[in-house]
């Protein structure tokens, strides 16, 4: 399986982590959005309702309620109670290795170095278990593959 490291490059993660949300909902994807803290899922709650005022992108917070049956779940608990095919991981994140996912994508920045040797080192370790991992930096039109 893939695993798209993604470099926010100096970029606000915030609006970046709608984007690739809004991607995902678009195909038709349950999409878990896992943060470090409840401040971050806060802020990332926020996100989600403001990023683009011409559309809508339905979501919910674990802590809110109705967990099972939001399209799009942020969490900071490493539980999928959405069931989610696809898993955003922010704030050096790593995926239980119990739980199957047909998408994995590890959001950093690699302007802070403990956030660049985090994902060093979470490259390492999903390569020795056999994932292949893709490396993937914002543009003004997007996400581009690079290296």
């Amino acid at each position: 399986m893939q695993v798209n490291f993604r470099n926010l490059a100096g970029r606000p993660l915030e609006l970046w982590v709608a984007h690739l949300a809004a991607e995902y909902y678009a195909a038709g994807t349950k999409v878990l959005i896992r943060a470090a803290s409840a401040d971050r899922v806060r802020s990332l709650d926020q996100a989600l309702w403001t990023y683009d005022r011409a559309s809508f992108l339905p979501h919910g917070t674990e802590e809110a309620g109705r967990a099972a049956e939001q399209p799009i779940l942020l969490t900071d608990s490493g539980a999928n109670p959405n069931a989610a095919e696809a898993l955003i991981l922010v704030d050096h994140g790593a995926a239980p290795a119990e739980q199957a996912w047909n998408s994995i994508d590890y959001v950093f920045e690699r302007n802070d170095p403990a956030a660049r040797e985090a994902a060093r080192q979470q490259w390492r370790a999903w390569r020795e278990q056999g994932f292949e991992p893709v490396y993937w930096e914002t543009d003004a039109q997007g996400w581009r593959r690079a290296g």
